[in-house]
C-alpha cells in the first residue's frame, strides 16, 4: 500500500502548466508585428488604356560628385559658389529635377552635408546619395 501513494504523489498537475502555455501563445500572437518595408519605392505603372498612350520624357539627372577637398558637377570640378549659382539657375527651370549626389568614402560628412543644404535650399526636391567606391 505504501508504494501506491508514493506514485501518486510525484505526479506533476499539468492543467497549471498547459495554461501557462495558452497565455504564451496568446501574448505572442498579441505582440507580433509584421515588417514594415525598409523603403519606399515609387513605381510607374503604365496606364492600362492603351489610347491614352502619353510620351515619356526622358528623366533629366543632374549629378554631383563629393570628393576630398573637391566637388564635380556633371562630370566637371566647380567651386562651390559656381555649384550654387548654376544649382538655383537649374532648380528655378526644374525643380522636379532629380538630383544624384555621388560622395567618396573618402569625402568629409561635411562636405556632404553643404551639397545637401545648398540642393535643398535652392528647392531641389529629388535628391538621391551614392557612394563611389
Amino acid at each position: 500500500m505504501g508504494r501506491i501513494k508514493e506514485v501518486e504523489a510525484l505526479e506533476c498537475p499539468m492543467s497549471a502548466m498547459i495554461d501557462v502555455v495558452f497565455q504564451l501563445l496568446i501574448y505572442f500572437i498579441i505582440t507580433q508585428k509584421d515588417e514594415t518595408p525598409e523603403a519606399h519605392l515609387a513605381v510607374n505603372l503604365p496606364s492600362p488604356d492603351k489610347d491614352a498612350v502619353q510620351p515619356q520624357k526622358k528623366p533629366q539627372l543632374l549629378e554631383i560628385e563629393v570628393h576630398p577637398g573637391q566637388v564635380l558637377l556633371q562630370g566637371v570640378p566647380r567651386s562651390v559658389d559656381m555649384i550654387q549659382d548654376t544649382l538655383a539657375y537649374l532648380a528655378k527651370l526644374d525643380p522636379d529635377q532629380t538630383v544624384i549626389i555621388k560622395t567618396n568614402v573618402m569625402a568629409k560628412t561635411s562636405e556632404l552635408v553643404a551639397i545637401l543644404d545648398l540642393c535643398k535650399g535652392v528647392g531641389f526636391k529629388k535628391l538621391n546619395i551614392m557612394t563611389l567606391k
